[in-house]
């Protein structure tokens, strides 16, 4: 029998307006952990009272929390998940689907567990990011102008109260266009430095414009900046600073679709397992920016299947 755990983020993007909660069952388990220190000793109260599928009411944030806190926790007996989202985008959500959202939405999952009908599933397997000391498990990770994208976003529009796809169009306009034509386009153009090996191969040290990677199979808007084969199952693309033919290739290249002159151009798409990276400035993990600690190394890996459950 399925035994429901819900974990709620009260400040993910529509979780602000108590109106627009998901209202817990009554025979499920519920946690609005405080802050992400916190994630931990729920989802340890969640294992030991046997939940088998968790709900997580929140954003991509809140889901990059619950999973760095469910292998300690779980061990290998890892849940379902069921997303329930209400973040600023839920680029996850988008891929591997969700329960719905709103008030009624936690009620509909755990009626469909009541009636024990099987559910439709994905399964995915999360980057595990490895850096000073601790291991972050998340779907997005970007650097160089990715970052500063993530950043301009959060102050021009989110701030202004636009989430969702439209927050992701107006974001995608205002990074390209700070990038082409803003008065700190040399700034992004140059780059940050980054040194890059992947699955054992060799390191390479150079100037990077932005580098992206995920372990998704598909993004908001149709946006898919990937076109590497192989079968590793973190897909990276990384640029090259300063970007050549930035305008031509950045539309093409979001699309998944790269001219024919891109790789010479420094546009490389690849797939891979192991990412071994050092650099120094900050990166962005699933909207969330972080820091590589005083050696600089972060590695990249895939992380354990996860099972994603959707109505």
């Amino acid at each position: 029998m399925s035994r429901l755990g819900i974990v709620a983020n009260g400040r993910s993007w529509r979780n602000r307006n108590a109106g627009a909660r998901a209202t817990p069952p009554r025979d499920a388990l519920f946690e609005a952990p405080e802050s992400p220190a916190d994630y931990p000793e729920v989802m340890r109260r969640f294992a030991a009272a046997g939940v088998t599928t968790l709900a997580v009411d929140g954003g991509d944030g809140t889901l990059r929390d619950v999973m760095s806190a469910l292998p300690p926790a779980f061990g290998e007996a890892l849940p379902q998940i069921a997303l329930l989202p209400n973040g600023k985008t839920n680029v996850a959500a988008a891929d591997v689907g969700g329960a719905g959202r709103g008030p009624e939405a936690a009620e509909r999952l755990a009626a469909a567990l009541r009636g024990g009908s099987p559910l439709a599933t994905s399964v995915r397997r999360p980057i595990v990011a490895s850096f000073d000391g601790r291991s972050v498990h998340g779907f997005v990770f970007g650097l160089g102008a990715f970052e500063r994208a993530t950043r301009l976003v959060d102050e021009r529009v989110h701030d202004r109260g636009f989430a969702q796809k439209l927050g992701v169009a107006l974001g995608v306009v205002a990074s390209g266009s700070a990038a082409l034509f803003g008065k700190d386009r040399e700034a992004w153009r140059r780059g940050v430095p980054l040194s890059l090996a992947l699955d054992g191969g060799p390191e390479v040290a150079h100037d990077s414009f932005a580098l992206l990677a995920t372990s998704l199979r598909r993004w908001v808007l149709g946006l898919w900046p990937f076109w590497g084969q192989g079968a590793g199952v973190i897909a990276v693309t990384e640029v090259a600073a300063p970007p050549r033919r930035l305008g031509r290739n950045l539309v093409t290249a979001g699309l998944g679709r790269p001219r024919a002159s891109a790789a010479a151009e420094g546009w490389r798409s690849e797939r891979a397992d192991l990412i071994r990276l050092g650099l120094r400035d900050p990166f962005i993990i699933d909207g969330d920016r972080f820091a590589p600690g005083p050696d600089g190394r972060v590695e990249l890996r895939a992380g354990p299947p996860l099972t994603f459950v959707r109505l």
